[in-house]
């Protein structure tokens, strides 16, 4: 009778292990999964939330005309307000035309980037100096409404 015991208690310690893992693995945890971090009030896609290097479309009105080749927009949506586009593209669009810009987010360095989008000198740059700037591949200039 002690062989019969003998064989039945590893099996038996086998189905309680089985038992025990088929109830951990069919039963939600107690605790609730942690829930991320809110979202910031910007919405997806503006300069606010977008990283260097991302491809980025704004649809906002023209407030300012530095040179052909640069131009600032002004929306609620874009980080202060403002957004400097550079655009080795025709010539700027006039205030207060309305643009959609398609293009990709850059480190802004008067320095570094003067040469490339003929910026002139400096000084209208100076608020923009160190902050983010869209360099653009696109600029549709809208007569009236764009579509939404």
């Amino acid at each position: 009778m002690n062989g019969w015991r003998d064989r039945m208690r590893p099996a038996l310690a086998a189905l309680a292990a089985v038992v025990l893992l088929a109830v951990g693995c069919t039963h939600p945890t107690a605790a609730p999964a942690p829930r991320p971090d809110p979202e910031p009030g910007t919405r997806p896609g503006t300069i606010a939330r977008a990283e260097l290097g991302d491809r980025l479309t704004v649809t906002a009105a023209v407030e300012q005309v530095i040179t052909d080749n640069a131009f600032v927009v002004r929306d609620a949506d874009l980080t202060d307000g403002t957004l400097l586009v550079l655009s080795t593209g025709p010539s700027a669009p006039a205030p207060p035309q309305l643009v959609t810009v398609v293009g990709t987010v850059v480190p802004f360095s008067h320095r570094d980037l003067a040469t490339r989008y003929h910026l002139g000198p400096a000084g209208p740059y100076r608020t923009f100096e160190g902050g983010r700037a869209l360099a653009a591949q696109e600029v549709t200039v809208w007569e009236r409404e764009p579509p939404r």
